[in-house]
């Protein structure tokens, strides 16, 4: 049975595969007709992608304006955020200057009463001062 078998297959191969090489969807084209379409297919191609090009440039215009409107933005913002440490900077000074005012006073104050000489009369009062101070007798002497 497989000695009949094995030819049997072998036929049904061999004249499956010829009648498929026989029949040939095969069209053949003359040069100049190739050349018009492969010419067509061409300009159709290049108009597509210079489509594509002139889309992408605008959508690269709108990206650069926008950018450009950001920056503008970031750049009133960076005003602002100095102005404000401007103001808190002359505000620490202004609250440094007046925690600084009354010891700075005070100090002048004490400068003002300190005189480089004295009179005669002012020493004497002063003795007298330190006396009746160190000896409440003298001054109840007097």
């Amino acid at each position: 049975m497989i000695k009949k078998f094995i030819p049997a297959l072998l036929i049904i191969f061999i004249f499956s595969s010829i009648s498929y090489g026989a029949n040939s969807d095969d069209i053949y084209v003359r040069k100049d007709v190739f050349d018009a379409k492969m010419e067509a297919q061409f300009n159709k191609l290049h108009g597509e992608i210079q489509a594509l090009e002139s889309r992408m440039v605008g959508m690269f215009d709108k990206l650069a304006g926008r950018l450009d409107g950001i920056d503008k933005r970031l750049d009133g913002m960076e005003k602002r955020i100095d102005s404000t440490n401007n103001f808190l900077y002359y505000l620490l000074v202004l609250l440094g200057a007046l925690l600084i005012l009354p010891s700075v006073n005070k100090w002048l104050e004490g400068r003002k009463e300190v005189k480089k000489y004295m009179t005669l009369e002012e020493v004497r009062r002063l003795i007298e001062e330190n006396n009746m101070k160190i000896r409440p007798e003298y001054a109840s002497a007097k």
